[in-house]
C-alpha cells in the first residue's frame, strides 16, 4: 500500500496556519492554566518592550525564544506564567507625539495634554506590537498585559519608591549629571552610548600663577636665568573648552614631579615632566628651566581666571585621578561641568557652578565680562566664542579641531551629551550594590559572562539619577516649599500624595492647581509652609526596573512559600546588564532583606547583523520586518526570498546561537528552507502510511521484545536523541536541538525510511513485519512532535490533526501535542546490545555499498535489489557468529543491505555456491575478523510485485506476495459477502 495523506507538501495557507495558531497559543495556554498543578509553576517575566516604534526582526528573536522556554516547560507538566508587558513613559514617546505637530503647538500644550497624546500613541503601538507578536505563535496573558502606564502599575511603583525613601536611599542633591541638550533632561549612565570615533576640539589653555616667587627663585637657582618680570603660566589641556568659564580649580597629582619650561611663542608654562615631549610634539621645542617640582609644591600657589575681568585667586588642588597619560598633567576643574571636579571641589568647599540652561546654551549668570556668551549653545557657537576670547588675552596656547575619542552619546536622540550641574534625585547606591551583587551568586547566567558583566556595571555604580524632566512619566511625588525651595519627602507625606493619585488620577499631579492643599498630608497643612508640586518624573528604568511587583502581587505567595526567588527566568538583550537587568535588581534589593535576587536565570540574547556583518538599524536601510519574512517576499543582500511562514520565522530563530550576534543572511533563511521542508516531508510520510483503508489493521503498538533488531535499533537512535534534546532544552541550547533533530532526520530518511518500504508497500497488512514498522513510525511521530512543539508548535499541531490516534497514541480529548506531554522515551530502548552490533553491521553495509557501486558502474544492477551478497567470514569467531544471527532472523542482512538476498560463508569449510555474475571481493576487518564482502547475482528470480529477486520463475510472485495477495482476496470476498 502506498503512503497517502492530506497533509499539504508545504505550509498551508495564511488561513490555515491562523486557525492552528489559535489552537497552540489561546487553547494550549488556557488549557494548561487550568489543567496543569499550581505547585509546579514556571513563570517568565517579559522585560518590556518599548512602546515606540514598529517591530522588528530582534522583537520575534526576543519573543520567540521566550515562547520557546514557556512551551518546553508545559511539555514538561509545568504550569507557565507569561504576563507581556510594555515600557510606556519616558522621552522617546513624548517627543514623537510633539514631534508630530507644528511647533507652535507643541510649545502651547499643557502637560496633560501632553500625557494624553503620549497614552494614546503608547496604546496604538502595543496594539501593533501585540498583533505581531501574535502572529509568530506566542503564546501568554494577551487579555491582561501589563503597561507601566497602567494606575495600578504606577501605584506599585511609587510604593516601591516609598520603601526606598524609607530606607533612606533616595536624596535630592545639587551636582554634575549627564545632561541631553535635545531632550532638555538628565540622564543615567544606564541611557548612554559612547561613539568611539567622536570628534572634539582639544585645546592647549594658559592660567596665570599668582606671585610665583618660589618658582622665579628656583629657576634662578638651577638655570641662573632671572624670570622675575616675565609670567609664569600653568598649562591645561582639555577636549570640552566650553567649560573654561566655569573653571573654578586646577588640579595636579602630588606625587608627579613638574617643570618649569620656556616655550618661545607661549612663555613660562608649567608641564609635568612626563608629559613635556607630547607638550612639544604639539607646541614646539620646550627648554627646560627648573625641574623636579613636587605637585605637592605647586599646591602652594593660586592662579588667576584667563577670562574672569575681576579674578581673585584660584586654587591649585591635589587630585588622585591626575595621571600622566594625557595632556599636561594639570587638570582644568570645573565642579559644574565634571563629576569626579565635582567631588573634588567638595572636598575644599568650592561649590559647583554651571551658567548653562536646559538647551546647552550659555545663560545670564556668566562671569561678568562675558555677557557675549549668553544664548550661545555651548557645542557649537558658543564655544567658538570661548576660544575666541582665549586668544584674545593670549592664553590660548593650542588648538586642535579634530581630537577623536570615546565620547558619550544620548542613546535616544545620539547626540552628544554634555554634563551640567543641576538639582535632581538620586538614589544612593553605594548602600544596597554590595548585597545586590552577594545575590547574583546563587543565579544562573546564560552565557556566563553575563554575570561577570552585571556584577561590573553594579559595583561601577555609586549613585542613580532617577528624576527626569519631562511630563511624560510617573512623577516624584516631592512637594517644595515655595519660599526656600526645600523638599518634602517623607513617608506620610508619600503616602497621603499615593492615596490621592489613587482617588483622582496620576494626570492631576500635572494639572495646573491654584490650591494645592489637598495634596498635603494633614500634619503639614497647619506648619504655615506653601508648598508646590514637583515637576519631576521618574527615569524610565525606574519605571521598568519595578515591574517585579506585578510578579510579587500575583505570585508572591506561592514563591515565598516555597522560599524560591521571584521569577524563574529573566530573557532581553545583552545592553539590559546596563539597563533592565540592573535596575530590576537594584529596586527590588532596596525594598528587600532576603538577601535575593528577583531572578534564578538571567539569559542574553545578542543583535540583529546583516549578510555582511553590520547591525540591523533604520539608518543603513537593512532591516527586515518580520512581517514580510512570514507572509510575503522579502529582499536579503539584494536577493528576492520567498515567505517562510510562522514555522520559518521560528526555526531559524532556534538554529541561532542567540547568546551571540545572529546573521541575517540569504544562507541562514536557505537553511531554515530547507531543513523545515524536510521536516514537513517527515511527518508526511509518516502519517502517509497510516492512512485508514479496508486492509488498514494497526490498532495498537506491537511490544518491544516482538520487535526486529532494526526496528529495536532504530528506537535506540530515538532514545538517544530524547535525552540529548532534552538535556539542551534544560540548558536554553536551541540550536543543539536543531542540529540533533536534523541530524536524526537525515539518518531516519536515508537508512530506515528506505529500509522498511517494502515492509509497508508490498507486506499483508496484518503482518508482523509491516506492524512493526507503523508501530516504530508512530514512536518516531510521537517524539518528533513532541520535541519539536517549544520550536516550531503550528507545523506539529497541524501534523496532529491530520493524525489518527493510533499515531498519536491519544484519544481526541488530547487536542494538541502539549495535552499528550512530553514523549519520554522507555528506558528498554536503550539498548546497548543492539547498538553495538549495528555498529559492526554498518561498516559491512559500508563495505557492500561499496561493492553494489561497481555493480551498478559495471552494468550488472539498476538498484540494490538486483543484487545479492555472499559474506564470507572466519569461522568460529564472533563476527560468525554476529552474521549468522543476524541472517538466521528473517532476512535481517538483506533489509539492512537493501538486496534481495545475503549468504554467510564459513571461509574454507564450505564452497560459494555459483552466480550468473559477480563482482570483485571488498576486505573490511570487524570484530575479531576480516570479511570479504562480494556482490553476486541473485539466486532467485523478481517478484513481479515486491521486485525482490526472491521468486521461482520470472513474472511470478513470491512466496510472501502470494500469501499477501490471497489474504487480500479473502478479506475483500468476506466484505463483498
Amino acid at each position: 500500500m502506498l503512503p497517502s495523506t492530506e497533509f499539504p507538501d508545504r505550509t498551508a495557507s495564511k488561513k490555515v496556519q491562523e486557525q492552528f495558531l489559535s489552537v497552540i497559543s489561546d487553547q494550549v495556554y488556557s488549557w494548561q492554566k487550568r489543567q496543569l498543578p499550581e505547585d509546579s509553576l514556571f513563570i517568565l517575566h517579559d522585560g518590556p518592550p518599548y512602546a515606540n516604534a514598529d517591530v522588528h526582526i530582534g522583537h520575534a528573536v526576543n519573543r520567540i525564544i521566550k515562547d520557546m522556554i514557556l512551551r518546553y516547560q508545559v511539555m514538561q507538566g509545568r504550569r507557565v506564567s507569561f504576563i507581556p508587558g510594555w515600557d510606556c513613559h519616558g522621552l522617546p514617546i513624548e517627543l514623537k507625539v510633539l514631534e508630530n505637530l507644528e511647533s507652535d503647538k507643541a510649545r502651547q500644550l499643557t502637560p496633560v495634554e501632553i500625557r494624553k497624546l503620549a497614552r494614546q500613541h503608547a496604546d496604538n503601538t502595543i496594539a501593533k506590537h501585540m498583533s505581531a507578536f501574535k502572529e509568530w505563535g506566542t503564546m501568554g496573558e494577551w487579555e491582561n498585559p501589563y503597561k507601566t502606564m497602567d494606575p495600578d502599575y504606577e501605584i506599585r511603583q511609587l510604593e516601591v519608591f516609598r520603601a526606598m525613601v524609607n530606607a533612606g536611599v533616595i536624596y535630592r542633591r545639587f551636582r554634575p549629571v549627564y545632561w541631553s541638550c535635545q531632550s532638555q533632561t538628565a540622564l543615567a549612565e544606564a541611557e548612554l552610548e559612547y561613539a568611539p570615533e567622536h570628534r572634539s576640539t582639544a585645546v592647549y589653555v594658559k592660567f596665570r600663577l599668582v606671585a610665583p616667587d618660589e618658582l622665579v627663585a628656583l629657576v634662578k637657582e638651577q638655570s641662573n636665568v632671572d624670570i622675575s618680570d616675565k609670567p609664569i603660566h600653568v598649562l591645561i589641556w582639555t577636549t570640552t573648552p566650553w567649560t573654561i568659564p566655569a573653571n573654578n580649580a586646577v588640579a595636579v597629582n602630588a606625587d608627579m614631579t613638574y617643570q618649569v619650561v620656556c616655550s618661545d611663542s607661549h612663555g613660562l608654562l608649567v608641564v609635568a615632566e612626563s608629559r613635556a615631549v607630547h607638550v612639544a610634539n604639539d607646541l614646539g621645542p620646550l627648554r627646560v628651566l627648573a625641574g623636579s617640582i613636587r605637585g605637592s609644591v605647586l599646591t602652594r600657589f593660586v592662579y588667576a581666571h584667563p577670562l574672569r575681568s575681576n579674578a581673585v585667586g584660584q586654587s591649585i588642588l591635589a587630585a588622585d585621578f591626575v595621571s600622566a597619560d594625557a595632556g599636561t598633567g594639570i587638570v582644568h576643574c570645573a565642579p559644574g561641568h565634571g563629576m569626579e571636579d565635582y567631588l573634588l571641589c567638595q572636598k575644599h568647599g568650592i561649590q559647583p557652578y554651571s551658567p548653562v540652561n536646559e538647551f546647552g546654551q550659555y545663560d545670564a549668570s556668566v562671569p561678568a565680562g562675558l555677557e557675549i556668551l549668553t544664548g550661545k549653545s555651548v557645542l557649537k557657537d558658543g564655544q567658538s566664542a570661548v576660544l575666541k576670547l582665549l586668544a584674545e588675552v593670549n592664553a590660548l596656547a593650542g588648538v586642535n579641531s579634530g581630537y577623536k575619542h570615546k565620547y558619550p552619546y544620548d542613546w535616544r536622540s545620539k547626540k552628544p551629551v554634555i554634563i551640567r550641574t543641576t538639582a535632581q534625585w538620586f538614589a544612593d547606591l553605594g548602600s544596597i550594590k554590595d548585597k545586590a551583587v552577594r545575590s547574583l551568586d546563587n543565579v544562573n547566567f546564560l552565557p556566563e559572562t553575563g554575570q561577570h558583566r552585571l556584577n561590573s556595571f553594579t559595583r561601577e555604580r555609586s549613585e542613580w539619577c532617577i528624576s527626569r524632566q519631562r511630563a511624560w512619566g510617573v512623577p516624584i511625588p516631592a512637594l517644595y516649599d515655595a519660599r526656600t525651595g526645600d523638599s518634602l519627602l517623607t513617608d506620610a507625606s508619600i503616602r497621603h500624595i499615593i492615596n490621592e493619585i489613587k482617588q483622582v488620577g496620576i494626570d492631576a499631579w500635572f494639572a495646573e492647581e491654584d490650591d494645592i492643599t489637598h495634596w498635603v498630608a494633614p500634619e503639614y497643612r497647619e506648619q504655615g509652609q506653601s508648598y508646590v508640586k514637583g515637576k519631576d518624573t521618574m527615569d524610565v528604568w525606574f519605571d521598568s526596573g519595578t515591574s517585579w511587583t506585578l510578579i510579587q502581587e500575583k505570585f508572591g505567595r506561592i514563591r515565598n512559600n516555597k522560599h524560591e526567588n521571584l521569577v524563574d527566568v529573566y530573557l532581553e538583550g545583552s545592553d539590559q546588564h546596563r539597563g533592565w537587568f540592573q535596575s530590576s535588581l537594584l529596586t527590588y534589593t532596596a525594598s528587600h532583606q532576603n538577601g535575593r535576587a528577583p531572578f534564578n536565570t538571567v539569559l542574553t540574547h545578542g543583535f540583529m547583523l546583516d549578510g555582511r556583518g553590520r547591525k540591523m538599524s533604520k539608518s543603513l536601510g537593512n532591516v527586515i520586518a518580520p512581517g514580510a519574512v512570514v507572509w510575503d517576499k522579502f529582499k536579503i543582500d539584494k536577493v528576492m526570498m520567498q515567505p517562510i511562514g510562522v514555522s520559518g520565522l521560528r526555526l531559524w530563530v532556534a538554529q541561532n546561537d542567540y547568546t551571540t550576534d545572529m546573521s541575517v543572511s540569504v544562507e541562514s533563511f536557505k537553511r531554515v528552507q530547507d531543513s523545515l521542508g524536510k521536516l514537513r516531508r517527515t511527518f508526511k510520510y509518516i502519517l502517509g502510511n497510516f492512512k485508514p483503508t479496508p486492509y488498514f489493521m494497526y490498532e495498537k503498538d506491537v511490544p518491544y521484545g516482538e520487535l526486529g533488531p532494526i526496528d529495536q535499533h532504530t528506537l535506540y537512535g530515538l532514545y538517544e536523541l530524547e535525552k540529548s534534546v532534552k538535556s539542551h532544552y534544560d540548558k536554553f541550547a536551541f540550536n543543539r536541538v536543531v542540529q540533533a533533530v536534523n541530524k536524526n532526520v537525515a539518518e531516519l530518511s536515508s537508512s530506515y525510511f528506505q529500509l522498511i518500504k517494502s515492509r509497508l508497500y508490498t507486506d499483508n497488512p496484518s503482518s508482523l513485519s509491516r506492524r512493526t514498522a507503523l508501530t516504530v513510525l508512530a514512536h518516531v511521530f510521537r517524539l518528533y512532535a513532541s520535541i519539536l512543539s517549544p520550536i516550531i508548535p503550528l507545523l506539529t499541531q497541524e501534523a496532529w490533526h491530520h493524525a489518527p490516534g493510533c499515531v498519536t497514541g491519544q484519544d481526541a480529548d488530547f487536542f494538541s501535542p502539549f495535552v499528550a506531554g512530553w514523549y519520554e522515551a522507555p528506558q528498554e530502548w536503550n539498548n546497548e546490545k543492539v547498538r553495538d552490533e549495528f555498529l559492526h553491521l554498518s561498516q559491512i553495509r559500508d563495505a557492500v555499498n561499496d561493492g553494489l557501486e561497481i555493480a551498478r558502474k559495471s552494468g550488472h544492477i539498476g538498484t540494490s535489489l538486483d543484487a545479492g551478497v555472499v559474506l564470507t567470514v572466519d569461522p568460529g569467531t564472533n563476527a560468525h557468529e554476529l552474521l549468522q544471527r543476524y541472517g538466521n532472523v528473517g532476512s535481517v542482512l538483506a533489509e539492512y543491505f537493501v538486496t534481495s538476498d545475503v549468504s554467510v560463508v564459513a571461509r574454507g569449510n564450505s564452497a560459494e555456491p555459483s552466480r550468473r555474475w559477480s563482482c570483485e571481493r571488498l576486505e573490511v576487518a570487524v570484530l575479531d575478523s576480516n570479511i570479504a564482502a562480494r556482490i553476486v547475482s541473485p539466486s532467485g528470480h523478481k517478484c513481479a510485485r515486491c521486485w525482490h529477486w526472491t521468486a521461482e520463475a520470472d513474472s511470478a510472485l513470491c512466496v510472501e506476495c502470494r500469501e499477501t495477495v490471497g489474504s487480500m482476496d479473502e478479506f475483500n470476498a468476506a466484505q463483498r459477502g
